[in-house]
């Protein structure tokens, strides 16, 4: 959320789609690029790169409509209802089933993957930008004023923002136009409209996706976390910002909030850890198969290794057995859960 404060967020080329075997799987970057520019090295931690921001849906043909008919993203792959011994062992869904279709978000190495499961119990998370667990995207947009009643007459939209619509704010970066709404499932997508835009931008509402932000109890905890098991390089946030014009813009009135922000280690895609304080938070517990649960996808080096250096300092190993599984040559998963209990698919890709 709000990187009103101007940080460049760098767009790289859309990340291919790398999991179609498999059936599971922010802030407003001002001042970012509209182009792609070159990928950063790769890192010598264990994480290499970026899947998907999953979304665990009630609906998948719901959802798709919101995200591929109102915002414009383009469908990559799909998959239909199926078995998948595999699948369901990793995310720990056994006797479930789930659907899947993935969209590109234009410039940014993340794309949206939506998830549907069946024959399975769910429980709805209906998580709120400021609880704990929740994530949410950012993406840059052509004319919000001429897009936005398409957004708020989705069925299942929620308008956040003070005043149900979009709002122009004045930051020490100038004046912003920006609207914050959430998805018929909770989850948060935050727009602002571009200024200065190129000729040849690409076509559609949608010019870019700007970066991803998950909600946490506990910045020191969370940033401990990604840093020193993860290999991440989280700046922590010094001091809760007290903005009620930028935290009204949120949906979140009163509230305070503190941000620390990193890059995505093999990527360019901003990653932001936010706290709110001064507001009631819940506690969100979603299970891979629950509409609202985020599944973060994370490429690592080593899977096996990883997942068991998790294991040995107490993270939740969400995936059956508490080791990786093989769901496809070339291709090894686990889920764990971070401090906050979101769920961080951890994959593993290697010769076909």
């Amino acid at each position: 959320m709000f990187r009103l404060a101007g940080r460049r967020a760098s767009a790289s080329a859309a990340l291919r789609h790398w999991r179609l075997a498999a059936a599971v799987g922010v802030t407003l970057a001002i001042a970012g690029p509209l182009h792609a520019q070159a990928p950063p090295p790769a890192p010598a931690g264990d994480v290499v790169g970026v899947g998907n921001f999953a979304h665990i849906v009630a609906d998948l043909d719901k959802s798709l409509g919101f995200y591929r008919d109102v915002l414009g993203l383009t469908v990559s792959a799909t998959i239909p209802f199926g078995p998948n011994d595999a699948v369901a062992q990793f995310g720990h869904t056994e006797g479930g089933q789930s659907r899947v279709a993935v969209l590109k978000v234009p410039g940014l190495a993340l794309g949206v993957e939506l998830i549907e499961y069946k024959d399975i119990e769910r429980v709805a998370q209906s998580p709120r930008f400021y609880d704990p667990g929740a994530a949410n995207l950012a993406l840059r947009v052509r004319n919000l004023d001429a897009l936005f009643p398409k957004i708020a007459a989705y069925p299942g939209v929620k308008v956040l923002t003070a005043g149900g619509k979009p709002a122009t704010i004045t930051t020490p970066n100038g004046v912003l136009h920006a609207v914050f709404v959430q998805d018929p499932d909770g989850f948060v997508v935050e727009m602002l409209e571009a200024t200065n835009v190129p000729a040849d931008a690409p076509p559609g509402d949608v010019l870019a996706g700007s970066s991803f932000e998950a909600t946490v109890r506990n910045s020191e905890a969370s940033v401990t976390f990604y840093n020193e098991l993860l290999g991440f390089d989280l700046k922590l946030g010094a001091a809760f910002n007290d903005n009620q014009d930028m935290a009204s813009t949120a949906g979140a009135p009163g509230a305070s909030f503190k941000q620390s922000t990193a890059r995505i280690p093999g990527t360019s895609v901003p990653f932001t850890l936010i706290e709110f304080t001064n507001i009631e938070r819940k506690e969100l517990s979603g299970r891979t198969q629950d509409p609202g649960t985020t599944v973060l996808q994370l490429i690592v080096r080593d899977v096996t290794a990883l997942t068991a250096k998790l294991k040995a300092a107490g993270v939740p190993i969400v995936t059956t057995g508490g080791v990786p599984v093989q769901v496809a040559p070339g291709l090894k998963i686990s889920i764990v859960k971070d401090p906050n209990n979101m769920l961080l698919e951890l994959a593993e890709r290697g010769p076909r």
